[in-house]
């Protein structure tokens, strides 16, 4: 069994993701929690409201082709140079213009406070530059992700030891800004060096507009929903700054830092099936489904083992963590984690409405959990604060991943396959026969 799983190129491929975003995970949550220390509640709370809007317009720059060119260049190899070249050229286009909206909105929000549109200008620079990391889509194609998590990781460990120095020279939070903007800088450059190579000589990146549109034609709904995505899951965090202020904010930012530095499992796990889940459909239709379930049950189950411990440990993780001054971070902590379960079988269903060209039922589910989002916060965050938008999220997670399928005819037999994940997550024989079936 241990043979068969080292062979499947899945498994293999989703082994080196989780080990990088494993590390990533580790020294993320120490690095960023003595960070957090330093800064005090106030100018955490105003370097995650800064992080939040620009997220909130990063969002759209992927225009949702991502998953869409992974299938383009499964299907086509010898034409992955031009499809890189065009999603690249694409994606940079919207995030100039990503940039430019972030800032006009910061400026908006807070019209007073120089120091805020600083954090977004810094920031937004890297994202432009952050562009190239779509060069990764030929590795997912091939499930060669080993290629880049070397590197990746010692420029991410590289970073975290400036941030380390940062604080033991007394940098202000500016500083913070400019480091996140230049790591997402240098990582673009070193995916770009990398994918490159990996091409050859006869299929370098090359763009072509004609194509991007091609793709953009279809892609548009996943954009959308990838916008209503990270609105309702950072909208919390811009409604509790504007009416609670900074300093609720950086209480409700470290409550929510570690199960946000969670939710690179089901992503990973997605990447390296769905080369897979691909062929299987037009192959063995009855197998892909037996898949899908199975699929399903991995990710309920992984979600249940984050969420149930650090549920019960929420108070005593905070106060290791961050310290006592956050130690009204807790209880929101054991609430928001739950958040998870629906982010995990919420992706899983993604790959299977992408399977079947239903690109345009994650856009109104997505944008129904934003309508949700937006009234729960307004309703809860006065009364309750932190705790408030906590329950806001978890709230408009179930609803835009998980109940929102059986809204539609389409999707229903998916919703009862992951309400049995839910209740049944447990019904795994292997992971082996999985990669195998897929």
């Amino acid at each position: 069994m241990i043979n068969q799983l080292r062979q499947s190129k899945a498994a293999h491929n989703f082994g080196w993701l989780v080990a990088d975003r494993g590390v990533r995970l580790m020294v993320s949550v120490v690095v960023g929690s003595w960070v957090a220390r330093y800064l005090g509640k106030q100018d955490f709370g105003l370097l995650s409201y800064s992080l939040a809007v620009v997220a909130i317009f990063a969002a759209l720059t992927p225009l949702g082709m991502e998953a869409l060119v992974v299938r383009e260049i499964i299907r086509q190899p010898r034409q992955g140079g031009r499809w890189i070249g065009s999603v690249i050229g694409f994606r940079m286009a919207a995030a100039v213009v990503a940039a430019l909206l972030a800032f006009v909105l910061i400026f908006g929000l807070r019209p007073s406070e120089p120091r805020a549109w600083m954090l977004v200008g810094v920031l937004s620079i890297g994202t432009i530059f952050q562009s190239f990391e779509s060069g990764e889509l030929w590795f997912q194609a091939h499930t060669q992700m080993r290629r880049l998590v070397v590197p990746r990781i010692l420029l991410f460990l590289v970073m975290n030891a400036f941030k380390i120095t940062a604080v033991l020279e007394g940098a202000g939070v500016i500083w913070f800004s400019v480091l996140t903007a230049l790591e997402q800088m240098v990582s673009g450059g070193i995916t770009w060096i990398v994918v490159r190579k990996s091409l050859g000589e006869g299929n370098l990146p090359s763009f072509e507009a004609s194509r991007g549109w091609t793709i953009l034609r279809q892609s548009w709904p996943l954009a959308i929903s990838a916008l209503s995505v990270i609105l309702y899951m950072k909208l919390s965090q811009i409604v509790l700054g504007s009416l609670m202020g900074d300093i609720s904010l950086g209480i409700y930012a470290a409550a929510i830092r570690l199960p946000e530095a969670a939710t690179f499992l089901p992503g990973i796990l997605a990447s390296s099936l769905l080369p897979s889940l691909v062929r299987s459909r037009a192959e063995n239709p009855k197998a892909y489904r037996l898949a899908l379930l199975r699929f399903f049950r991995i990710n309920a189950l992984l979600a249940f083992c984050i969420c149930i411990p650090i549920s019960l440990a929420a108070p005593w993780i905070i106060r290791l963590l961050f310290g006592p001054t956050y130690s009204e971070a807790g209880p929101v902590l054991a609430v928001y984690v739950w958040s998870l379960l629906f982010i995990f079988i919420g992706q899983a269903r993604g790959q299977h409405l992408l399977n079947e060209l239903l690109t345009h039922l994650p856009m109104w589910f997505s944008g129904f959990g934003l309508l949700v989002n937006l009234i729960a916060c307004l309703f809860l965050i006065p009364p309750f604060g932190a705790m408030g938008a906590a329950v806001a999220t978890v709230t408009s997670q179930c609803i835009s991943a998980f109940l929102s399928s059986f809204f539609h005819v389409k999707t229903r037999a998916v919703g009862r396959e992951q309400w049995l994940a839910i209740i049944t997550p447990w019904k795994i024989r292997s992971i082996v026969p999985i990669a195998e079936t897929l």
